[in-house]
């Protein structure tokens, strides 16, 4: 029987070289993938954000346009109709006297006197509850879809004389929306001159 040797002579034998850099290779291929993984998982969540914000804005744009309403008295079925600063007052409550007793916590109409306050109205009142005014509440707008909570508003009266005389009323509209996720929430304002 024939003895066959097989070792290697030392110009057949490899250094491993091929496998160190294929390791390596497999690694950074690795982190692309995760950090690609990654980023893509980021933009989902920013989109996700960016729509449901927009989402939340579009409701507070309705929601002015309801105070608007409101202001106006477009709705022959209000329960009010607005006229100068009656029925404002400093609480933002009980201010309608058209209301039932029952109602008389969510009128929203908001006055801070000739002086004005050190803070806004707008500012330290309660926007999740009464005070606030339920979009809808007083011009029968249909409940707006896919929002945990309908957006909410309340209105400033102010007086402004003029140098000449008369008076001149404005409003300024402070509306609270909240969009899919109840986390998001925009706060729009605007002053309006009916």
């Amino acid at each position: 029987m024939k003895n066959h040797d097989f070792s290697l002579s030392p110009q057949s034998r490899q250094s491993g070289a091929a496998l160190i850099t294929g390791l390596i290779f497999l690694v950074v291929l690795t982190m692309i993938g995760i950090t690609s993984a990654r980023m893509s998982t980021l933009e989902e969540r920013m989109s996700g954000n960016m729509r449901d914000r927009s989402i939340a804005m579009q409701a507070a744009e309705l929601a002015l346009r309801d105070a608007e309403r409101d202001i106006l008295g477009a709705v022959p079925a209000s329960a009010r109709s607005l006229s100068g600063l009656t029925g404002f007052v400093a609480d933002c409550g009980a201010s309608t006297a058209a209301n039932t007793p029952a109602d008389t916590a969510d009128d929203g109409l908001c006055y801070n006197g000739a002086a004005g306050y050190a803070n806004p109205i707008w500012s330290t009142v309660n926007m999740t509850a009464a005070p606030s005014v339920a979009y809808g509440r007083f011009t029968n707008a249909a409940n707006i879809a896919g929002l945990p909570v309908q957006p909410r508003y309340v209105l400033e009266g102010i007086r402004r004389t003029p140098p000449g005389g008369g008076q001149i009323f404005y409003y300024r509209i402070t509306a609270r929306a909240q969009g899919v996720n109840g986390n998001t929430v925009v706060w729009l304002q605007e002053v309006f001159s009916p």
